[in-house]
Parts: C-alpha cells; structure tokens; sequence
C-alpha cells in the first residue's frame, strides 16, 4: 500500500464550498449546545424527579383532608390535575392471540385488518458532529507514519543483520 492511499484512507472530505461550510459549522455550534442543554436537562430532571417523590405524596395526603395546596412564601404548589388508572388495550397482540383460536377463513379476516392498518414509519438518521482540531489530525497521522517507519525499520534493521551474517560466513569460507 503506498503512503498517498494511507493518507487518503485516513482523511475526510474536505468541504470547498464556503456558504456550505458556514452552515456545517452554524450546524455544529447547534448541536453542541443541544448537547450541552440535553445534559443540563438531563440533570435537573433527576433532581426534579427526587424532589417530586418528596412532595407529590404530600400533595396527594393534602387532598384527602380537602386542602388545595402548599404555600412557601411567594410559591403555591397544587396538583394541576388528579392521577387516575386508565386502561388501554394492546390491539395487534388481542388480534394475534384471537388469530391463534380461530379457523382459516377467519384468520385470513384477521391478517387483512393487520395489514389495513399498518402504517409505515420514516426514522430518519441521525448525524454525529464532532469538532477536530488540527493537531488531533496531525497525531494520528503521524502515528500512522510512525508505525509504518517502525515496520520499515525494523525489516531494514533485519536485513542488515542477515547481509551481515552472510558476509561473515563468506569470509570465512
């Protein structure tokens, strides 16, 4: 393998265009911040969830004696609306289960209304952005280089021993 398809195996795209390079990095400030807001949210949703388990059983217990809500200083808090159960029905794993316990023709019924409704779903991909900086490119070129003088080297370094020890044994013949 030469070293021009080692750099090239080990290189990206370089974007010419300058309107579509702006909007790749207008792109990735986005999403780091995103990133960095997911990750505020992310925790302020565990501390929420750990304050809501202290506080939603007192609300809950405040409903029961008809008292309406807690009131610190300036805040009120009040269960907006009241938990129920609510059941819901699994349509596609009854329809399977009936399909199971009934004749042909029947079944034949059963697989049409399955496929009547079955809607299809787009899951569109996601892309990675990642900032790089120069030196992190040129480390891991020169790493690759590195390695590949290291093999270089050290077939040259054996091959020197092995002309070596052939002229040695020249001479002594």
């Amino acid at each position: 393998m030469r070293l021009t398809e080692i750099y090239n195996s080990i290189t990206e795209k370089k974007v010419e265009d300058p309107e579509l390079a702006a909007q790749i990095k207008e792109y990735a400030e986005i999403s780091d911040s995103l990133d960095r807001a997911k990750a505020e949210l992310k925790k302020l949703e565990s501390k929420y969830k750990e304050l809501e388990g202290v506080i939603r059983p007192l609300l809950e217990e405040l409903q029961e004696t008809q008292d309406k809500a807690l009131e610190v200083e300036d805040i009120l808090v009040t269960i907006k609306r009241k938990g129920y159960e609510r059941t819901s029905y699994a349509y596609k794993e009854a329809l399977d289960w009936v399909k199971d316990r009934i004749n042909p023709a029947m079944r034949k019924i059963v697989d049409d209304s399955l496929e009547a409704t079955k809607k299809p779903a787009y899951i569109a991909s996601q892309i990675g952005v990642q900032k790089l900086k120069e030196e992190k490119a040129d480390s891991k070129l020169k790493m690759y280089f590195n390695k590949l003088a290291q093999v270089f080297s050290f077939r040259n370094n054996k091959l020197s021993q092995d002309i070596d020890a052939l002229k040695t044994k020249l001479q002594s013949v």
